[in-house]
């Protein structure tokens, strides 16, 4: 079996299903901690079950989660739909200036937060996405803006969506600001 062919697959990247031998052989390549790991875990991810969550674990904490961590925190939130499980986690990882656990855990729990806040609500996290987007000197503050952006749901409002013409300027900055203290009842000025 050719796990990067069953990958394409599972993201419909290629056309065909996985079956359920194939979504098997990828939980292997995690168990055994061998192979593409990385295609192992999009496939068990977006494939498989709820009970694969303890297969994927290990990749955020084990010796590898620098380069695993990422995927398998995509793989747990968004592909598995575990996001109430892993919220505390989300929320640890964002809240902290540093990167707890693995290389850019903060910027990959700052892309996931969309889905953190699916059906919950928390206004303190909400406003450090503003802090975080409001200070020039944090490394993630463009994850930050990209995420307020999708959050709000305000992409058709601004002029730079997706924030790739900043050179000169963030002439959204005011306005994603402002919608975001508005959204998550933000304190005071531009933090």
């Amino acid at each position: 079996m050719n796990i990067s062919d069953i990958q394409k697959r599972a993201q419909g990247v290629k056309a065909g299903t996985v079956s359920s031998l194939e979504v098997d052989y990828a939980r292997g390549i995690l168990r055994a901690q061998r192979g593409n790991i990385s295609s192992a875990l999009y496939v068990v991810g977006l494939c498989g079950t709820a009970d694969d969550a303890l297969l994927i674990e290990p990749y955020l904490h084990g010796p590898e989660r620098d380069v695993y961590g990422e995927t398998a925190l995509k793989a747990l939130v968004r592909y598995l739909g575990l996001v109430n499980r892993y919220r505390p986690l989300l929320r640890k990882l964002i809240m902290s200036a540093t990167d707890l656990g693995f290389r850019n855990s903060r910027m990959s729990a700052i892309h996931l937060a969309k889905d953190y806040f699916k059906k919950f609500r928390d206004d303190e996290l909400g406003c450090e996405l503003v802090a975080i987007f409001c200070n020039p000197s944090d490394q993630d503050q463009p994850s930050a803006r990209y995420t307020l952006v999708d959050i709000l749901g305000i992409r058709d409002e601004i002029g730079d969506p997706f924030g790739l013409k900043l050179e000169a300027g963030d002439a959204d900055a005011g306005y994603i600001v402002k919608m975001a203290r508005q959204r998550f009842n933000c304190p005071g000025g531009l933090h």
